[in-house]
């Protein structure tokens, strides 16, 4: 189904595949099937049972789907999502609160909560009060103050006051006034003397390796 503009206002339920330029959703819309958009907006709620591809994306409103989300440019998250699959992007913007397999994006920034076995991006930046449930993996990552963070692996990392990390191994870092389990660091740790760190090591090698130009 090939729609050139797509307004839903009310409850709309649809047989994809469905193809459309710009899709608006207020109300409610179920798609069986795979979407492909240019431009999605949902203020409202939308239930995607295949996966979507789209050019940019913007959720205010809630967003599930059962496959994968592949965004060109923007995802701007503010609502909720349930994701199945993955979500690859060229920026993310996540406001809300998000599930989903991997989110992966070149610019990543988070302020919100984010459940997902793995955020990956070039440079990402977790705003103040923010939950991460997952494993941070970057070249330049920013933890800003208050937030809650599982793992983080990354080139250079910046952990700032009042900030909760399990686990760091970064080739720098520099850790504010915050509470760090495990650190462990290639080349250099400045860490505040009002730092709680468990345990830090310095070490030969990152665990995995990253893609940093």
């Amino acid at each position: 189904m090939d729609i050139e503009k797509l307004e839903v206002g009310g409850s709309l339920r649809l047989k994809g595949p469905l193809k459309a330029g710009v899709l608006n959703v207020g109300g409610s819309l179920n798609v069986e099937g795979d979407v492909e958009v240019e431009k999605l907006f949902v203020g409202g709620s939308v239930k995607i049972t295949g996966s979507l591809k789209a050019r940019e994306v913007s959720i205010g409103g809630s967003i599930k789907v059962d496959g994968d989300i592949k965004v060109e440019q923007v995802f701007t998250l503010g609502g909720s999502g349930e994701i199945s699959g993955d979500i690859e992007a060229g920026e993310a913007i996540i406001e809300g609160t998000i599930e989903c397999h991997v989110l992966k994006a070149r610019v990543v920034n988070i302020s919100g909560k984010v459940k997902a076995d793995k955020v990956i991006g070039h440079t990402i930046e977790i705003g103040k009060k923010s939950k991460i449930h997952g494993v941070l993996i970057g070249c330049r990552i920013i933890i800003q103050k208050d937030s809650e963070v599982k793992q983080v692996i990354g080139k250079l990392i910046r952990i700032e006051r009042g900030v909760e990390v399990d686990r760091v191994e970064a080739r720098i870092v520099e850790v504010d006034e915050a509470e760090v389990g495990e650190l462990f660091y290639i080349e250099k740790a400045e860490v505040s003397e009002k730092a709680k760190v468990k345990k830090m090591s310095k070490i030969d090698k990152l665990s995995m390796e990253l893609e940093c130009a």
